[in-house]
Protein backbone atom coordinates (compact mmCIF):
# COMPACT_ATOMS: atom_id res chain seq x y z
CA UNK A 1 0.00 0.00 0.00
CA UNK A 2 1.02 3.27 -0.63
CA UNK A 3 0.67 6.67 1.77
CA UNK A 4 -1.60 8.36 0.39
CA UNK A 5 -1.17 12.67 1.48
CA UNK A 6 -3.44 15.25 2.50
CA UNK A 7 -5.60 16.36 -0.69
CA UNK A 8 -3.65 18.99 -2.36
CA UNK A 9 -0.42 18.44 -0.93
CA UNK A 10 2.94 18.72 -3.22
CA UNK A 11 5.21 17.01 -0.04
CA UNK A 12 4.38 12.80 -0.77
CA UNK A 13 4.93 12.34 2.65
CA UNK A 14 2.96 15.39 4.56
CA UNK A 15 1.56 14.59 7.55
CA UNK A 16 -2.24 15.24 8.26
CA UNK A 17 -3.36 17.99 10.33
CA UNK A 18 -6.48 19.12 12.44
CA UNK A 19 -8.40 21.80 12.31
CA UNK A 20 -7.84 25.11 14.62
CA UNK A 21 -10.64 27.25 14.66
CA UNK A 22 -8.85 29.64 16.60
CA UNK A 23 -5.99 29.85 14.51
CA UNK A 24 -8.12 30.06 11.20
CA UNK A 25 -6.53 26.90 9.88
CA UNK A 26 -8.36 24.26 8.09
CA UNK A 27 -7.47 20.69 8.72
CA UNK A 28 -6.39 18.65 6.17
CA UNK A 29 -8.45 16.89 2.79
CA UNK A 30 -8.96 13.19 3.19
CA UNK A 31 -8.09 11.77 -0.16
CA UNK A 32 -10.63 9.11 -0.97
CA UNK A 33 -7.50 6.89 -1.26
CA UNK A 34 -6.17 7.02 2.01
CA UNK A 35 -9.61 6.05 3.40
CA UNK A 36 -10.09 2.91 1.08
CA UNK A 37 -6.80 1.50 0.52
CA UNK A 38 -5.76 0.56 4.35
CA UNK A 39 -9.29 -0.77 4.08
CA UNK A 40 -8.57 -3.23 1.14
CA UNK A 41 -5.43 -4.08 2.70
CA UNK A 42 -6.55 -5.07 6.25
CA UNK A 43 -9.41 -7.07 4.53
CA UNK A 44 -6.85 -8.60 2.22
CA UNK A 45 -5.00 -9.89 5.70
CA UNK A 46 -8.31 -11.39 7.07
CA UNK A 47 -9.45 -13.55 3.78
CA UNK A 48 -6.30 -14.62 2.88
CA UNK A 49 -5.94 -16.54 6.61
CA UNK A 50 -8.93 -17.59 5.58
CA UNK A 51 -11.41 -15.66 7.53
CA UNK A 52 -14.93 -14.27 6.32
CA UNK A 53 -14.93 -10.14 6.88
CA UNK A 54 -17.32 -9.17 9.56
CA UNK A 55 -18.01 -5.71 10.47
CA UNK A 56 -18.55 -6.57 14.19
CA UNK A 57 -15.60 -8.25 15.06
CA UNK A 58 -12.91 -5.84 15.24
CA UNK A 59 -10.30 -8.29 16.17
CA UNK A 60 -10.22 -9.31 12.82
CA UNK A 61 -6.88 -8.78 11.37
CA UNK A 62 -5.13 -9.56 15.01
CA UNK A 63 -6.59 -13.12 14.56
CA UNK A 64 -5.63 -13.22 10.65
CA UNK A 65 -2.36 -12.33 11.60
CA UNK A 66 -1.91 -15.14 14.32
CA UNK A 67 -3.16 -17.61 11.72
CA UNK A 68 -0.96 -16.85 9.32
CA UNK A 69 2.14 -17.29 12.44
CA UNK A 70 0.71 -20.57 13.65
CA UNK A 71 0.52 -21.47 9.63
CA UNK A 72 3.89 -20.74 9.10
CA UNK A 73 5.46 -22.25 12.31
CA UNK A 74 3.33 -25.11 13.24
CA UNK A 75 1.78 -23.50 15.99
CA UNK A 76 2.16 -23.70 19.15
CA UNK A 77 3.43 -21.93 22.80
CA UNK A 78 6.07 -19.02 22.37
CA UNK A 79 8.54 -20.54 24.58
CA UNK A 80 8.81 -23.56 21.75
CA UNK A 81 10.49 -21.09 19.65
CA UNK A 82 13.69 -19.17 19.07
CA UNK A 83 14.83 -16.13 17.21
CA UNK A 84 17.78 -16.01 14.81
CA UNK A 85 20.09 -13.89 17.33
CA UNK A 86 19.57 -16.35 20.70
CA UNK A 87 20.01 -19.51 18.22
CA UNK A 88 23.57 -17.51 17.35
CA UNK A 89 23.89 -17.56 21.02
CA UNK A 90 22.98 -20.64 22.12
CA UNK A 91 23.20 -23.34 20.07
CA UNK A 92 26.28 -25.65 20.56
CA UNK A 93 27.47 -26.22 17.17
CA UNK A 94 31.12 -25.37 15.97
CA UNK A 95 31.33 -23.29 12.39
CA UNK A 96 30.97 -25.45 9.23
CA UNK A 97 32.57 -24.20 5.81
CA UNK A 98 30.29 -25.51 3.10
CA UNK A 99 32.92 -26.85 0.46
CA UNK A 100 33.55 -30.36 -0.40
CA UNK A 101 36.82 -30.79 2.13
CA UNK A 102 35.29 -27.98 4.90
CA UNK A 103 38.01 -25.28 4.46
CA UNK A 104 37.83 -22.06 2.60
CA UNK A 105 40.57 -21.40 0.39
CA UNK A 106 42.65 -18.81 1.13
CA UNK A 107 45.57 -17.95 -0.53
CA UNK A 108 48.42 -15.57 -1.40
CA UNK A 109 47.91 -13.18 -4.36
CA UNK A 110 51.33 -12.19 -3.75
CA UNK A 111 54.51 -11.92 -1.61
CA UNK A 112 53.33 -10.34 1.27
CA UNK A 113 49.69 -10.43 1.54
CA UNK A 114 47.17 -13.15 1.71
CA UNK A 115 43.44 -13.03 0.81
CA UNK A 116 39.91 -14.59 1.98
CA UNK A 117 38.50 -14.91 -1.16
CA UNK A 118 34.55 -14.16 -2.18
CA UNK A 119 31.52 -16.31 -2.48
CA UNK A 120 32.25 -18.61 -0.27
CA UNK A 121 29.66 -20.04 2.53
CA UNK A 122 29.94 -20.99 5.89
CA UNK A 123 27.75 -22.02 9.07
CA UNK A 124 27.58 -19.96 12.21
CA UNK A 125 26.17 -22.28 14.98
CA UNK A 126 25.16 -24.47 12.73
CA UNK A 127 22.08 -21.66 11.50
CA UNK A 128 23.34 -18.50 10.06
CA UNK A 129 24.71 -18.60 6.86
CA UNK A 130 27.63 -16.28 5.95
CA UNK A 131 28.79 -15.45 2.47
CA UNK A 132 32.36 -14.15 2.27
CA UNK A 133 33.60 -10.91 0.64
CA UNK A 134 37.09 -10.72 -0.22
CA UNK A 135 39.43 -9.75 2.34
CA UNK A 136 43.04 -9.03 1.66
CA UNK A 137 45.54 -8.66 4.59
CA UNK A 138 49.27 -7.98 4.27
CA UNK A 139 52.12 -9.98 6.53
CA UNK A 140 55.84 -9.00 7.59
CA UNK A 141 58.53 -11.62 7.24
CA UNK A 142 59.81 -14.79 9.49
CA UNK A 143 56.51 -14.58 11.23
CA UNK A 144 53.37 -17.29 11.74
CA UNK A 145 49.95 -15.80 12.00
CA UNK A 146 46.29 -17.31 12.83
CA UNK A 147 43.49 -15.91 10.30
CA UNK A 148 40.30 -15.88 12.50
CA UNK A 149 36.55 -14.94 12.04
CA UNK A 150 34.24 -14.37 14.93
CA UNK A 151 31.01 -12.66 14.35
CA UNK A 152 31.53 -9.88 15.89
CA UNK A 153 34.71 -8.86 14.37
CA UNK A 154 34.57 -10.96 10.92
CA UNK A 155 37.86 -11.79 9.25
CA UNK A 156 41.32 -11.14 11.93
CA UNK A 157 44.94 -11.58 11.08
CA UNK A 158 46.48 -12.36 14.45
CA UNK A 159 50.18 -12.50 14.97
CA UNK A 160 50.91 -15.25 17.52
CA UNK A 161 53.94 -13.61 18.90
CA UNK A 162 51.99 -10.64 20.14
CA UNK A 163 50.97 -10.66 23.56
CA UNK A 164 47.90 -9.17 23.19
CA UNK A 165 46.90 -12.63 21.39
CA UNK A 166 48.94 -14.85 22.56
CA UNK A 167 49.73 -13.60 26.42
CA UNK A 168 50.87 -16.90 27.35
CA UNK A 169 53.46 -17.01 24.72
CA UNK A 170 51.66 -20.46 23.97
CA UNK A 171 52.72 -22.76 21.02
CA UNK A 172 51.20 -22.27 17.80
CA UNK A 173 49.80 -25.37 17.54
CA UNK A 174 48.02 -25.07 21.57
CA UNK A 175 44.25 -26.23 21.85
CA UNK A 176 43.91 -22.72 23.06
CA UNK A 177 43.87 -21.16 19.93
CA UNK A 178 41.49 -23.96 18.15
CA UNK A 179 38.06 -23.13 16.65
CA UNK A 180 35.39 -22.03 19.48
CA UNK A 181 31.49 -21.70 18.47
CA UNK A 182 32.07 -17.93 18.09
CA UNK A 183 35.69 -17.98 16.79
CA UNK A 184 37.23 -19.92 13.72
CA UNK A 185 40.67 -21.24 13.55
CA UNK A 186 40.54 -20.52 9.64
CA UNK A 187 43.97 -20.82 8.48
CA UNK A 188 47.73 -20.68 9.85
CA UNK A 189 50.34 -18.59 7.38
CA UNK A 190 53.98 -18.98 8.15
CA UNK A 191 55.76 -16.54 6.27
CA UNK A 192 59.59 -16.73 5.31
CA UNK A 193 62.51 -14.47 5.37
CA UNK A 194 61.40 -12.95 2.41
CA UNK A 195 58.04 -12.42 3.50
CA UNK A 196 56.89 -15.41 1.36
CA UNK A 197 53.48 -16.81 3.07
CA UNK A 198 52.57 -20.50 3.59
CA UNK A 199 48.97 -20.85 4.03
CA UNK A 200 47.86 -24.22 5.53
CA UNK A 201 43.56 -24.27 5.60
CA UNK A 202 42.00 -25.80 8.37
CA UNK A 203 38.97 -28.09 8.30
CA UNK A 204 35.94 -26.61 10.27
CA UNK A 205 33.14 -28.53 10.25
CA UNK A 206 30.81 -29.37 13.31
CA UNK A 207 31.41 -32.76 13.39
CA UNK A 208 34.95 -34.23 12.34
CA UNK A 209 35.25 -38.51 11.76
CA UNK A 210 37.78 -39.51 9.78
CA UNK A 211 39.38 -42.79 9.26
CA UNK A 212 43.13 -43.14 8.38
CA UNK A 213 45.85 -45.40 8.17
CA UNK A 214 49.64 -44.69 9.14
CA UNK A 215 52.27 -46.52 8.23
CA UNK A 216 55.67 -47.01 9.65
CA UNK A 217 58.91 -48.25 9.61
CA UNK A 218 60.73 -50.39 11.75
CA UNK A 219 64.33 -50.00 13.14
CA UNK A 220 65.29 -53.09 15.03
CA UNK A 221 66.46 -52.80 18.40
CA UNK A 222 69.82 -53.60 20.03
CA UNK A 223 68.34 -56.78 21.24
CA UNK A 224 67.36 -59.76 18.86
CA UNK A 225 63.35 -60.74 18.76
CA UNK A 226 62.53 -56.97 19.29
CA UNK A 227 61.19 -54.42 16.96
CA UNK A 228 60.61 -50.51 16.66
CA UNK A 229 59.52 -47.63 14.68
CA UNK A 230 57.20 -44.88 14.14
CA UNK A 231 54.38 -43.17 11.99
CA UNK A 232 52.37 -40.14 11.43
CA UNK A 233 49.78 -38.62 9.59
CA UNK A 234 48.35 -35.46 8.92
CA UNK A 235 44.43 -34.44 8.69
CA UNK A 236 45.04 -30.03 9.35
CA UNK A 237 42.20 -29.59 11.62
CA UNK A 238 40.76 -26.30 12.84
CA UNK A 239 40.12 -28.61 16.71
CA UNK A 240 42.73 -30.61 18.15
CA UNK A 241 41.23 -34.21 18.14
CA UNK A 242 40.86 -37.26 20.28
CA UNK A 243 42.47 -40.43 18.28
CA UNK A 244 41.87 -44.04 18.55
CA UNK A 245 44.98 -46.10 17.28
CA UNK A 246 44.65 -49.78 16.61
CA UNK A 247 47.23 -52.08 14.42
CA UNK A 248 46.04 -52.95 10.95
CA UNK A 249 48.55 -54.84 9.71
CA UNK A 250 51.85 -56.13 10.10
CA UNK A 251 54.49 -57.01 7.39
CA UNK A 252 56.99 -59.80 9.55
CA UNK A 253 60.21 -60.56 8.36
CA UNK A 254 61.54 -64.14 7.78
CA UNK A 255 60.86 -65.57 11.58
CA UNK A 256 56.82 -65.09 11.20
CA UNK A 257 54.63 -64.81 8.74
CA UNK A 258 50.76 -62.85 8.40
CA UNK A 259 48.94 -59.91 9.69
CA UNK A 260 47.82 -58.57 12.47
CA UNK A 261 46.50 -60.52 14.97
CA UNK A 262 47.52 -63.95 13.86
CA UNK A 263 47.58 -67.36 16.17
CA UNK A 264 51.15 -66.66 17.55
CA UNK A 265 51.21 -65.34 20.82
CA UNK A 266 53.73 -62.67 20.05
CA UNK A 267 51.62 -60.91 18.14
CA UNK A 268 50.45 -60.16 21.29
CA UNK A 269 53.35 -58.59 23.04
CA UNK A 270 53.49 -54.84 21.70
CA UNK A 271 53.58 -51.43 22.93
CA UNK A 272 51.55 -48.60 20.78
CA UNK A 273 52.05 -45.03 21.91
CA UNK A 274 50.63 -41.74 20.44
CA UNK A 275 53.68 -39.46 21.46
CA UNK A 276 52.76 -36.35 19.33
CA UNK A 277 48.97 -34.91 18.38
CA UNK A 278 48.06 -31.43 17.45
CA UNK A 279 45.42 -30.29 15.29
CA UNK A 280 47.69 -30.70 12.40
CA UNK A 281 48.31 -34.27 12.71
CA UNK A 282 49.66 -36.88 14.95
CA UNK A 283 52.70 -39.23 15.52
CA UNK A 284 52.82 -42.81 16.82
CA UNK A 285 55.74 -45.05 18.59
CA UNK A 286 55.05 -49.00 17.53
CA UNK A 287 57.69 -51.46 19.94
CA UNK A 288 56.93 -55.27 19.76
CA UNK A 289 58.28 -57.80 21.09
CA UNK A 290 59.05 -59.84 17.39
CA UNK A 291 61.24 -58.84 14.74
CA UNK A 292 59.60 -57.65 11.68
CA UNK A 293 59.82 -55.14 8.64
CA UNK A 294 57.07 -52.48 8.99
CA UNK A 295 53.79 -52.45 10.00
CA UNK A 296 50.52 -49.80 9.51
CA UNK A 297 48.15 -48.19 12.09
CA UNK A 298 44.71 -48.28 11.79
CA UNK A 299 43.74 -44.39 13.35
CA UNK A 300 40.16 -42.90 13.81
CA UNK A 301 40.17 -38.90 14.04
CA UNK A 302 37.02 -37.31 15.74
CA UNK A 303 36.51 -33.77 17.13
Amino acid sequence: MKYSPPYGSSDPNAAYVDRNTAGAQSGSRVPAMAVEAAQREIVAVITDAGLTPDSADMTQLLQAIALKIAAATGGGAVENYLLMTQARARLPIFPEVLTSDGRLPVVSPSTGQIRVPAGYEFLHRGIFSVTTVQADFATAGNKTYHLRWSPTAGFALKDVSDLTYNSSSLAESSATFDSKYDDMLVSRVVTSSGNIPTITNLVNVARVIEEMTASGTITTLPYSNASEGSASIVYNLARTPKISVTPREINTGANEGGSFPSSSSHDHDFFLQTTAKTRYGATFRMLRDFSLNDFALNVVVFA
